[in-house]
Order: C-alpha cells, then structure tokens, then sequence
C-alpha cells in the first residue's frame, strides 16, 4: 500500500511539473516578444524577469486547473491553447499592466499559439 501510494504520487507530481513546465516555455518567450515588440536586440534582464513572472503565473494557473476534470481538457490542444492563452493574457496584465491594452491579448494569442503548435511537434 505505501509503496503503491509513492509511486502514484510521483506519477501526479511529474504530471504537475510537466504542465507546469511547459505552459512556462509558452507563455514567457511570447510575453518576450510582445514586450520588445519584436525586436530581440531590446531584451533587457528586467524583460526576462517580467516575461518569466507571466510564464510561472500562467503555469501555476494551468496546474490548478489541471485538478479540475483534467482529462476532459488537458489532452484536446485546443483547449488548452485557449485556456493557456487566456491565462497568459490575465497574467500578463497582472504582472505588467500596459498603457496599451491590447498588449495582453496579443500576448495571450501568441501564448495560445505556441502552445497548440507545440502540441503538434511534442507527443506525449
């Protein structure tokens, strides 16, 4: 029984870290890119740090709501392309809040981007 209960809760937390890990490598270079607006010779560290801030706010958002039904949304790449995008967006303008509005939702869309063409190249 014990070694049981170990063994599948090293299953749920390396499905945690995994979600969480990867909406991280989605959400922080599409927030980089829209700070900057494009131009890569403009990162500066205080960018990485307001880009990582959005990506790890939006991974705990997800891993959260992996707990929640995970199994209906965590395995469609559309819905967690939307679901991603929105909480990048949400994080980004918690994190950041833009004189230009708009800067959030392009995050997001280019976060929910990301993650659904990730979905594409990496097959769990």
């Amino acid at each position: 029984m014990g070694l049981y209960f170990l063994v599948e809760r090293s299953v749920v937390l390396q499905e945690k870290a995994i979600i969480f890990f990867r909406r991280v490598c989605e959400a922080t270079p599409a927030c980089l890119l829209v700070m900057v607006h494009g131009d890569l010779s403009a990162i500066t560290l205080a960018h990485w740090e307001t880009a990582l801030r959005t990506g790890a706010i939006t991974g705990a958002v997800l891993v959260l709501l992996s707990f929640i039904e995970s199994k209906k949304w965590l395995h469609n790449r559309y819905v967690t392309g939307a679901l991603t995008g929105i909480a990048t967006a949400a994080s980004d303008f918690i994190v950041h809040p833009a004189a230009i509005s708009g800067e959030a939702i392009i995050t997001g869309a280019a976060a929910a981007a990301l993650c659904v063409l990730y979905s594409f190249i990496v097959k769990d």
